[in-house]
Formats: structure tokens, C-alpha cells, sequence
């Protein structure tokens, strides 16, 4: 029988072993301090205290207050906000935190991308791998063959020429001409050609495009996740999620189905076709493929939603900024003169001879920062980053806004001045040199956008070719908005205003 004595024993160790567990248990959290940030209220944290509108510039206050890592909370989810290329890279790229900080929290588009069988959105995993190398090395690769699909490219480069002239010196928006030019462009990609005016699903590109971004702004994606059924139901936010998939549906029918049917061994025409040829390669030898319809159809999306939206924010701020900045155009105009001349068409490996070009290039990305807070990663474990502990769960923004516009890193972060990239040779600056290191347009580690090589190409040969060609200068009748980031609007992605200028043709082009 135990007495009274024991049992005072007993609650007395077990009253000590508790003790000792919740006092390490907080040691260990308090010696792992959680990141310092603004204060939030029962319940809501610090959802009042944030402009969903402006979310990166608020961040972007908080962080210099607070330092380059800091915590709030929206609701119940906790917030890690980066400003730091450090940082970043130490999350996503390093190991162990980059093992469990790269997944992606829940959205609303896991149907729209048959259960996250793509890149963008999908938590890391083998599937996923394998696809973003697949994406990495074909993309590039088959656009930069040479042959038709480079001819394809020329041309359409040539029509885009000619309808900024077309007009003959008058006033033109150049945004519905550059999403004719990028909607081609990536048809040039998948298929192999462009659609005829008279095809019914000529604009489907930008049509799902459109609907994909207003489904994922942070109000319509936060109701459909809030409450489901309300893409079931009549009104506004079931009428999105509905006409996304529609037009989701349209784009994978004419450029995968279609394109699959009609596909004949030995003739690749485009991306796609290398994806078809891939999957049945796998299927002959072992039977099964990880590369499935709906991974392909996967990747066309993503190959649209990236691709075409993130070229098309760097050439209009490109015109928009060397309206601004006539003393960049003429250095830029000089050097294309000297390295490639007028008699032909750029190609990407003039890029290594054009220092002054990539440092126009590089300070766009930097300067505009169009996609200011890139995709939020999600921290599965604990990790402790910097003497910090992110916990399991939070979700990490790379605040790619704040750390493109340090005051400390950049000094005058607010101008546009592509010489700061350059040495007092007129030399790029080394890739390990601390301003290099700290643009980051397309993120890094892991989830690092695949496609940035076809990107930087693409946009460095269409920069380039339409210097050749025109001169960009200021409207006549309406005025020239400031190319100033802190004044985009709220759309997301980050757009600068829209606007208008002159194309004024050069003399003695004859490519």
C-alpha cells in the first residue's frame, strides 16, 4: 500500500520534471529569440496595421525599424518578412533551413493547376525537381538552336518595329503592341508558330493570364480559401475561379491536346513537342513516366504566368525609362552601334561583349522591382536563421522590394543609374562583388525561377534589336508618368502607369 509519504515523493519528482522541462523548453526559445517586429492585437495580429495594397512598402517600414529579418502575424499565421539577399539565400539556398523552407503555403489554385502539378505553387518535392530542371535546360535550349524558331523570334521583332513606327511620329501606347509581341513570342516557344488573327483562341494566353492574377490577389484568394464553396456559387468570386478555369481549359486543349494529336516522331516543333518526346521515351523503356499530361499542361502555365508577364514589366519600363533617361539611351544606342552594328540581328552571346547593356538591364530589375515580394515559401520545421528561430509553420516573404532599395547597400537607391554596376574601366562588376550579389529579380535557391536564362535572353535580344531600329522619346500630347517604383500601382504583379511615347525610326537600318 503507498503512504502518504510516497505519494508526496511522487508529485514532488513529477513536479520537478515538469518543471525542468518547461524551464529548458523556454531557455531554448528565449536563447532562440523569435525575430523582432511591430506589435499586433488579440486575434487579428497585425492585420489593420498592413495595406494589402502596399504590402511591400509597409513591410519595407517595418524592416527599418526592425532590421532585415522581422515577424508579425496576419490573423493566426505567422509572418517572417526578408530584406536581405543574406538572408535569403541562407533560407532557401543553404542547407539545413533550404530542406524545409521551401514548400509554398495553400492557395487557391491548387485545381487550377490539377492538384499543384506545376512548379510556381507546388510544395518541393522529387516531381518537382525534376520538372524545374526539365523546364531549365529545354526551354533555353530550344529557342537558342538556331533555325526556325530564331527566324520565328526575328520577325516578330521586325513587327513589332513596325507597329511602333506605324503611326509616323504621333503619340503610342506600346503595352497592347508588347502583349501582341510576348503572346506570339511564347506560342513561337510551345508550338513552334503563331496563331492567325482569325484563330478563336489568339488571345487565350492573356485571357487566362488576366483571370490567374486576380484570383491570387490576396483578397479573392483569402475568401476562396476562407470558404470553398464559394466557387460553387453565383457572384464575383465563384465567377473568377470559373472563368479561370475555362480559360485554362482553353489553353491546354489548343496548345497541349491539339498539339499531341497532331505530334509525329522527329519533328520537334517547339517545347512541347520536346515534352511529348520525353514522356514517351520513359514510357517505352520502363512503362510509366513522372512527366504526366497534367505536369506538362503544368508547366505551359507556368511558362505563361512567369514568363510572359515578367518580360513584358522589364521592356515597358525599359521604353518608359529611357524616355526618362535620354543620356542612357544614347550610351546604350553607342554600344549596340559598335558591338553589333546595324547589318544584324543581335543574338544572346553578344551580352558578354556589353557591359553597359547588362547594367541597364540589371538596374531595371533592380530599380523597378515589378514583383516586389517574390512567392511565399512555407518553414515546415523549426530553423534558426541569423540567432533567430522561424517557426514551423510561418510563412517566409523575400521582400525583394526592400532589398533592392536599401538605403545602406545602395546609397541612392531611388535613382536610376545603371553605372553603379559598372567599374572605372566601364567593366561589369565580378558576380562575388556586394551590389551584384544583391539583385535578385528572380529569387534564388531552390525555387529560383527556372526560366530566367530564356528570360535574360529574350529580353537582352529585343532590347538590343529595337535599338538598332528607333529612337524612344517623350509623348507630344499627354504627359510622361514618373518611372518612380514608390508611385505603381497596386495591381500585382507591380506595374508601372500606363503610358505613351514616340518611336522615331533610325536612319540606315537595313537588317
Amino acid at each position: 500500500m503507498i503512504s502518504l509519504t510516497d505519494i508526496l515523493i511522487i508529485c514532488t519528482c513529477t513536479s520537478s520534471f515538469v518543471f525542468i522541462v518547461f524551464s529548458c523548453a523556454f531557455l531554448y526559445k528565449r536563447n532562440r529569440r523569435l525575430p523582432p517586429g511591430p506589435k499586433g492585437y488579440l486575434c487579428c495580429g497585425n492585420s489593420f496595421q498592413i495595406d494589402s495594397d502596399h504590402i511591400h512598402q509597409n513591410l519595407k517600414g517595418f524592416h527599418d525599424v526592425y532590421g532585415k529579418i522581422i515577424k508579425f502575424q496576419i490573423f493566426g499565421t505567422k509572418v517572417i518578412s526578408l530584406s536581405s539577399a543574406k538572408y535569403i539565400s541562407e533560407a532557401f539556398e543553404l542547407n539545413p533551413s533550404c530542406q524545409i523552407a521551401n514548400d509554398r503555403p495553400t492557395n487557391s489554385t491548387s485545381d487550377i493547376f490539377y492538384g499543384r502539378k506545376h512548379i510556381g505553387l507546388a510544395d518541393w518535392n522529387y516531381v518537382t525537381s525534376l520538372l524545374r530542371d526539365f523546364h531549365k535546360l529545354s526551354a533555353i535550349r530550344v529557342f537558342d538552336k538556331g533555325g526556325k524558331l530564331n527566324t520565328l523570334f526575328e520577325t516578330e521583332i521586325k513587327v513589332l518595329h513596325l507597329n511602333f513606327i506605324s503611326g509616323r511620329n504621333i503619340d503610342v501606347n506600346p503595352h497592347l503592341h508588347l502583349r501582341l509581341f510576348l503572346q506570339n513570342l511564347i506560342s513561337i516557344l510551345l508550338i513552334g508558330e503563331t496563331l492567325e488573327k482569325s484563330d478563336r483562341d489568339r488571345d487565350v494566353f492573356w485571357e487566362f493570364i488576366d483571370l490567374l492574377f486576380v484570383l491570387i490577389d490576396p483578397s479573392v484568394d483569402g475568401a476562396l480559401r476562407t470558404f470553398p464553396f464559394l466557387r460553387r456559387l453565383p457572384g464575383y468570386y465563384g465567377s473568377i475561379y470559373r472563368q479561370t478555369i475555362t480559360a485554362r481549359d482553353k489553353v491546354a486543349k489548343r496548345f497541349y491536346e491539339d498539339q499531341k494529336t497532331s505530334y509525329r516522331p522527329g519533328n520537334i516543333r517547339g517545347l512541347v513537342d520536346v515534352c511529348i518526346l520525353n514522356q514517351l521515351e520513359e514510357l517505352t523503356k520502363t512503362g510509366n513516366s513522372w512527366l504526366t499530361d497534367e505536369h506538362i499542361k503544368g508547366l505551359i502555365f507556368d511558362t505563361l504566368a512567369a514568363g510572359m508577364t515578367e518580360i513584358l514589366k522589364t521592356l515597358r519600363l525599359f521604353l518608359l525609362l529611357m524616355c526618362h533617361h535620354p543620356e542612357v539611351q544614347t550610351r546604350l544606342k553607342a554600344e549596340v552601334d559598335t558591338i553589333i552594328g546595324t547589318e544584324r540581328f543581335p543574338c544572346p552571346e553578344d551580352r558578354k561583349w556589353m557591359p553597359f547593356t547588362q547594367a541597364v538591364m540589371l538596374e531595371i530589375w533592380r530599380y523597378g522591382s515589378q514583383t516586389p515580394l517574390a512567392i511565399p515559401h512555407l518553414c515546415q520545421k523549426n530553423v534558426e536563421l541569423d540567432g533567430y528561430l522561424i517557426e514551423a509553420g510561418s510563412v517566409i516573404f523575400p521582400n525583394l522590394y526592400a532589398v533592392h532599395h536599401d538605403e545602406v547597400t545602395w546609397g541612392d537607391p531611388w535613382e536610376y543609374r545603371p553605372e553603379r554596376f559598372l567599374n572605372e574601366a566601364g567593366e561589369l562588376l565580378p558576380s562575388d562583388h556586394t551590389l551584384m550579389q544583391n539583385v535578385i529579380p528572380f529569387s534564388v535557391g531552390k525555387r529560383e525561377c527556372p526560366g530566367q536564362d530564356f528570360a535574360r535572353s529574350r529580353i537582352f535580344v529585343t532590347m538590343t534589336s529595337l535599338m538598332q531600329r528607333v529612337q524612344v522619346v517623350p509623348p507630344k500630347n499627354s504627359n510622361l508618368p514618373p518611372a518612380d517604383p514608390r508611385l505603381y500601382s497596386k495591381a500585382y504583379p507591380m506595374t508601372e502607369p500606363q503610358f505613351e511615347c514616340r518611336f522615331l525610326s533610325r536612319e540606315n537600318i537595313i537588317i
